[in-house]
Parts: C-alpha cells; structure tokens; sequence
C-alpha cells in the first residue's frame, strides 16, 4: 500500500487560521473551499448581525444544502439512466414479437 504525501497549509476561515495537514494533491480543493466558505461569511455578515460563530454555522448549513441538493439530483440521474435502459430493453422485446 502506497501512502500518500501529506503537507501542512493553514486555511484562514472567518478571520481564523487553521492548520492543517493534506494530501498535496488535495490542496487545490481546499483552498477553494476556504474561499467559498469565506464568500458565504461575508455576504451573511452584510445581511445579518449576528457573530463569527452564528454566520460559520449559517455557512454551513448553506454548504451542507448544497450538497444534499447535488446528491439528490445525482441519484435522480441514476434512476432516469435505469429508466431509460428498461425502455430500451422493453422496446427491443416488442420489436421481437412483431
């Protein structure tokens, strides 16, 4: 089993550092998650008062609704790919009977 190189970068999250360690490769989705945070923080801090703690959690819930939304629309094109081979099988069964 290989392992995989790690190094230490720190996010800066809602005015906050935090050190991490990732896989190299990785560090490129980090950071854009850092800003996308970041991004939700500001426009939340320009909406709302309210404190660090209150807009990261709102962040987050707007995050975590994101990908509920995503996975929700990829089990959909799951079933439509299912859908769409049953149709084609039934099809090929009826031009057998023709």
């Amino acid at each position: 089993m290989q392992t995989k190189e790690t190094f230490r970068i720190t996010l800066n999250i809602a005015g906050k550092s935090y050190p991490l360690n990732i896989e190299r490769e990785k560090e490129e989705i980090f950071r854009k998650a850092e800003k996308e945070i970041n991004r939700w923080v500001a426009t939340l801090e320009s909406q709302f008062l309210s404190d660090t703690e209150g807009y990261l959690a709102m962040s987050a819930l707007q995050l975590a609704l994101k990908v509920v939304e995503m996975e929700t629309s990829r089990s959909l094109g799951d079933d439509i790919d299912a859908l769409q081979e049953l149709d084609r099988k039934l099809d090929e069964h009826l031009n057998k009977l023709r």
